[in-house]
Protein backbone atom coordinates (compact mmCIF):
# COMPACT_ATOMS: atom_id res chain seq x y z
CA UNK A 1 0.00 0.00 0.00
CA UNK A 2 1.48 3.58 -0.65
CA UNK A 3 1.46 6.57 1.65
CA UNK A 4 -1.48 8.63 1.07
CA UNK A 5 -1.02 12.04 1.19
CA UNK A 6 -2.34 15.41 2.18
CA UNK A 7 -4.03 14.15 5.25
CA UNK A 8 -5.41 16.57 7.61
CA UNK A 9 -6.87 15.81 10.65
CA UNK A 10 -7.45 18.84 12.44
CA UNK A 11 -10.62 19.25 11.47
CA UNK A 12 -13.97 19.44 11.60
CA UNK A 13 -14.88 16.00 13.24
CA UNK A 14 -13.54 17.34 16.50
CA UNK A 15 -14.73 20.45 17.91
CA UNK A 16 -12.67 23.26 18.73
CA UNK A 17 -14.04 24.90 21.53
CA UNK A 18 -13.46 23.90 25.46
CA UNK A 19 -16.11 23.24 27.73
CA UNK A 20 -15.80 26.25 29.48
CA UNK A 21 -15.72 28.54 26.80
CA UNK A 22 -16.72 27.21 23.39
CA UNK A 23 -14.72 30.25 22.00
CA UNK A 24 -11.64 29.47 22.94
CA UNK A 25 -9.32 27.88 20.38
CA UNK A 26 -8.14 24.01 21.02
CA UNK A 27 -4.37 23.81 20.29
CA UNK A 28 -4.46 20.47 18.73
CA UNK A 29 -0.51 20.34 18.35
CA UNK A 30 -0.43 19.62 21.66
CA UNK A 31 -2.44 16.55 21.34
CA UNK A 32 -0.86 14.95 18.37
CA UNK A 33 1.15 11.82 18.05
CA UNK A 34 3.36 12.64 14.95
CA UNK A 35 6.32 10.19 15.94
CA UNK A 36 5.51 6.11 13.77
CA UNK A 37 6.48 4.32 16.85
CA UNK A 38 4.23 6.48 19.32
CA UNK A 39 1.34 5.90 17.08
CA UNK A 40 1.93 2.15 16.60
CA UNK A 41 2.23 1.91 20.06
CA UNK A 42 -1.02 3.89 20.76
CA UNK A 43 -3.04 1.67 18.69
CA UNK A 44 -1.44 -1.57 19.44
CA UNK A 45 -2.74 -0.80 23.11
CA UNK A 46 -6.23 0.25 21.67
CA UNK A 47 -6.19 -3.47 19.62
CA UNK A 48 -5.01 -5.14 23.28
CA UNK A 49 -7.63 -3.64 25.46
CA UNK A 50 -10.61 -4.18 23.00
CA UNK A 51 -11.54 -0.75 22.54
CA UNK A 52 -14.57 0.02 20.59
CA UNK A 53 -13.72 1.78 17.61
CA UNK A 54 -16.20 3.66 14.90
CA UNK A 55 -15.14 4.52 11.57
CA UNK A 56 -16.65 7.28 9.81
CA UNK A 57 -17.03 6.52 5.83
CA UNK A 58 -17.67 8.55 3.08
CA UNK A 59 -17.57 12.24 4.76
CA UNK A 60 -19.37 10.89 7.39
CA UNK A 61 -22.19 9.35 5.83
CA UNK A 62 -21.57 5.93 6.58
CA UNK A 63 -20.13 4.52 9.73
CA UNK A 64 -19.33 0.85 11.46
CA UNK A 65 -18.41 -0.27 15.22
CA UNK A 66 -15.31 -2.07 14.52
CA UNK A 67 -11.51 -3.52 16.80
CA UNK A 68 -8.56 -2.85 16.26
CA UNK A 69 -7.25 -6.20 15.57
CA UNK A 70 -3.48 -5.97 14.96
CA UNK A 71 -0.39 -3.42 14.36
CA UNK A 72 2.38 -4.07 12.47
CA UNK A 73 4.72 -0.98 13.25
CA UNK A 74 7.57 -2.53 10.16
CA UNK A 75 5.02 -2.83 7.72
CA UNK A 76 3.22 0.63 8.61
CA UNK A 77 -0.06 -0.76 8.96
CA UNK A 78 -2.91 -2.73 10.75
CA UNK A 79 -5.99 -4.48 10.49
CA UNK A 80 -10.03 -3.90 12.13
CA UNK A 81 -12.45 -6.14 12.43
CA UNK A 82 -14.94 -6.55 9.47
CA UNK A 83 -18.51 -5.19 10.46
CA UNK A 84 -21.37 -7.02 10.76
CA UNK A 85 -23.48 -5.44 7.61
CA UNK A 86 -21.82 -6.08 4.23
CA UNK A 87 -23.52 -3.13 2.51
CA UNK A 88 -21.69 -0.89 4.75
CA UNK A 89 -18.14 -2.67 4.84
CA UNK A 90 -18.79 -2.08 1.11
CA UNK A 91 -19.38 1.34 1.48
CA UNK A 92 -15.83 1.59 3.80
CA UNK A 93 -14.25 -0.06 1.55
CA UNK A 94 -15.15 2.47 -1.20
CA UNK A 95 -14.46 5.25 0.56
CA UNK A 96 -11.16 7.39 0.54
CA UNK A 97 -11.07 8.86 3.76
CA UNK A 98 -11.73 7.12 6.88
CA UNK A 99 -12.10 8.69 10.56
CA UNK A 100 -10.84 6.70 13.43
CA UNK A 101 -12.59 7.51 16.81
CA UNK A 102 -12.46 5.49 20.53
CA UNK A 103 -12.25 6.54 23.52
CA UNK A 104 -9.38 4.34 25.55
CA UNK A 105 -9.80 5.48 29.40
CA UNK A 106 -11.86 8.25 28.69
CA UNK A 107 -9.46 9.69 26.40
CA UNK A 108 -10.47 10.84 23.07
CA UNK A 109 -8.66 9.71 20.15
CA UNK A 110 -9.07 10.14 16.59
CA UNK A 111 -7.13 9.74 13.23
CA UNK A 112 -7.41 10.21 9.27
CA UNK A 113 -6.31 7.36 7.21
CA UNK A 114 -7.16 7.07 2.89
CA UNK A 115 -8.78 4.12 1.45
CA UNK A 116 -8.82 0.73 3.24
CA UNK A 117 -8.18 -2.98 1.70
CA UNK A 118 -9.57 -6.55 2.06
CA UNK A 119 -7.52 -9.36 3.48
CA UNK A 120 -8.34 -12.78 5.16
CA UNK A 121 -6.95 -13.05 8.89
CA UNK A 122 -7.04 -16.80 10.00
CA UNK A 123 -10.26 -17.92 7.47
CA UNK A 124 -11.96 -14.65 8.37
CA UNK A 125 -12.07 -10.81 6.58
CA UNK A 126 -11.01 -8.16 7.89
CA UNK A 127 -10.00 -4.55 6.58
CA UNK A 128 -6.30 -3.74 6.24
CA UNK A 129 -5.39 -0.09 6.02
CA UNK A 130 -1.45 2.08 6.58
CA UNK A 131 -0.67 3.42 9.78
CA UNK A 132 -1.87 7.11 10.40
CA UNK A 133 0.52 9.84 9.66
CA UNK A 134 -1.00 11.30 12.87
CA UNK A 135 -3.43 10.46 15.76
CA UNK A 136 -4.75 12.75 18.33
CA UNK A 137 -5.05 11.97 21.44
CA UNK A 138 -7.13 14.24 23.90
CA UNK A 139 -5.94 14.41 27.46
CA UNK A 140 -9.35 15.92 28.56
CA UNK A 141 -12.90 15.06 27.93
CA UNK A 142 -13.70 16.41 23.94
CA UNK A 143 -16.51 14.03 23.29
CA UNK A 144 -19.51 14.32 20.37
CA UNK A 145 -22.74 14.74 22.40
CA UNK A 146 -25.92 13.88 21.45
CA UNK A 147 -30.01 15.50 22.74
CA UNK A 148 -31.74 12.49 23.77
CA UNK A 149 -35.35 12.22 22.14
CA UNK A 150 -38.11 14.57 23.79
CA UNK A 151 -40.62 11.60 22.12
CA UNK A 152 -39.67 9.15 24.11
CA UNK A 153 -37.31 10.28 27.53
CA UNK A 154 -34.73 8.42 28.84
CA UNK A 155 -34.33 8.52 32.69
CA UNK A 156 -30.97 7.98 35.34
CA UNK A 157 -32.66 6.29 37.93
CA UNK A 158 -30.70 7.23 40.92
CA UNK A 159 -31.13 4.53 43.64
CA UNK A 160 -28.80 6.29 46.62
CA UNK A 161 -30.01 10.22 46.79
CA UNK A 162 -30.28 11.37 50.27
CA UNK A 163 -31.69 7.74 51.39
CA UNK A 164 -34.13 7.91 48.64
CA UNK A 165 -34.67 7.37 45.02
CA UNK A 166 -35.02 9.65 42.03
CA UNK A 167 -35.42 9.79 38.26
CA UNK A 168 -34.04 12.11 36.69
CA UNK A 169 -34.51 12.90 32.85
CA UNK A 170 -31.36 13.10 30.56
CA UNK A 171 -30.91 15.81 27.94
CA UNK A 172 -27.74 14.68 26.32
CA UNK A 173 -25.49 11.86 26.23
CA UNK A 174 -21.83 11.11 25.35
CA UNK A 175 -19.16 8.55 25.77
CA UNK A 176 -17.54 11.16 28.44
CA UNK A 177 -20.78 12.33 30.36
CA UNK A 178 -24.48 13.77 29.84
CA UNK A 179 -26.72 16.00 31.56
CA UNK A 180 -30.04 15.78 33.43
CA UNK A 181 -32.45 17.72 34.05
CA UNK A 182 -33.38 18.63 38.03
CA UNK A 183 -37.03 18.62 38.92
CA UNK A 184 -36.79 22.42 39.96
CA UNK A 185 -34.33 25.29 40.44
CA UNK A 186 -34.31 24.94 43.79
CA UNK A 187 -34.16 21.07 44.21
CA UNK A 188 -32.13 19.84 46.82
CA UNK A 189 -28.68 18.07 46.76
CA UNK A 190 -26.46 17.33 43.11
CA UNK A 191 -24.16 19.66 44.32
CA UNK A 192 -20.80 19.71 42.07
CA UNK A 193 -18.93 17.24 43.26
CA UNK A 194 -20.99 15.21 44.91
CA UNK A 195 -21.31 11.68 43.50
CA UNK A 196 -24.12 9.10 43.35
CA UNK A 197 -22.93 5.05 42.63
CA UNK A 198 -25.93 3.36 42.20
CA UNK A 199 -27.42 4.69 38.74
CA UNK A 200 -29.56 2.69 36.48
CA UNK A 201 -30.23 4.10 32.80
CA UNK A 202 -32.14 2.26 30.27
CA UNK A 203 -30.94 2.84 26.92
CA UNK A 204 -33.57 0.79 24.86
CA UNK A 205 -33.20 -1.17 22.62
CA UNK A 206 -29.75 -1.70 23.70
CA UNK A 207 -29.32 -2.46 27.15
CA UNK A 208 -29.24 -1.51 30.75
CA UNK A 209 -26.41 1.01 31.99
CA UNK A 210 -25.48 0.50 35.68
CA UNK A 211 -22.74 3.01 36.66
CA UNK A 212 -21.77 5.92 39.83
CA UNK A 213 -21.84 9.61 38.60
CA UNK A 214 -20.07 12.72 39.20
CA UNK A 215 -21.67 16.14 39.13
CA UNK A 216 -19.26 18.61 37.66
CA UNK A 217 -20.92 21.89 36.71
CA UNK A 218 -24.89 23.34 36.74
CA UNK A 219 -26.57 25.29 34.77
CA UNK A 220 -29.92 27.51 34.85
CA UNK A 221 -31.66 26.91 31.55
CA UNK A 222 -34.54 29.42 30.40
CA UNK A 223 -37.24 27.00 28.68
CA UNK A 224 -39.31 27.57 26.13
CA UNK A 225 -42.65 28.65 28.26
CA UNK A 226 -40.27 30.97 30.04
CA UNK A 227 -39.63 28.87 33.15
CA UNK A 228 -36.05 28.35 34.60
CA UNK A 229 -34.99 24.64 34.73
CA UNK A 230 -31.70 23.05 36.05
CA UNK A 231 -29.08 21.13 34.07
CA UNK A 232 -26.90 19.32 35.61
CA UNK A 233 -23.44 17.80 33.68
CA UNK A 234 -22.20 14.87 34.87
CA UNK A 235 -19.41 12.50 34.31
CA UNK A 236 -19.19 8.41 34.69
CA UNK A 237 -17.57 6.43 37.59
CA UNK A 238 -16.36 3.55 36.61
CA UNK A 239 -16.70 3.13 33.19
CA UNK A 240 -15.90 -0.24 31.81
CA UNK A 241 -15.46 -1.25 27.84
CA UNK A 242 -18.26 -3.26 27.82
CA UNK A 243 -20.54 0.22 29.23
CA UNK A 244 -18.36 1.98 26.73
CA UNK A 245 -19.24 -0.07 23.67
CA UNK A 246 -23.14 0.26 25.02
CA UNK A 247 -23.39 4.24 25.01
CA UNK A 248 -21.57 4.35 21.68
CA UNK A 249 -24.02 2.24 20.43
CA UNK A 250 -26.74 4.62 21.76
CA UNK A 251 -25.21 7.56 20.68
CA UNK A 252 -24.55 6.17 16.97
CA UNK A 253 -28.43 5.17 16.75
CA UNK A 254 -29.53 8.39 18.00
CA UNK A 255 -27.56 9.84 15.39
CA UNK A 256 -28.63 7.80 12.80
CA UNK A 257 -32.66 8.47 13.41
CA UNK A 258 -31.10 12.46 13.66
CA UNK A 259 -30.24 11.78 10.32
CA UNK A 260 -33.00 10.07 8.79
CA UNK A 261 -35.36 13.08 10.26
CA UNK A 262 -33.34 15.91 8.87
CA UNK A 263 -33.40 14.07 5.35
Amino acid sequence: MRRHEGRNIVSNEISPGSPTNPHQPLDLARFTLAAPAEIAQHLANIAKHGHMVTVFANKGKNFILTRLLSVDYQAGQFTFDWGAEEETNAQVLNSERNVFVCSPEGVKTQFVTGQVSKVMLEGRPAFLCELPEQVIKLQRREFFRIQTPLGTPIFCHVADFNQREIDLALFDISLGGMSLWLPAVDSPGFDIGQQYRQCTIDLKPFGMLKLGIEVRHRLTAHMRNGNEAMRIGCSYLNLTPAMETLIQRYVGFLERERRALVG
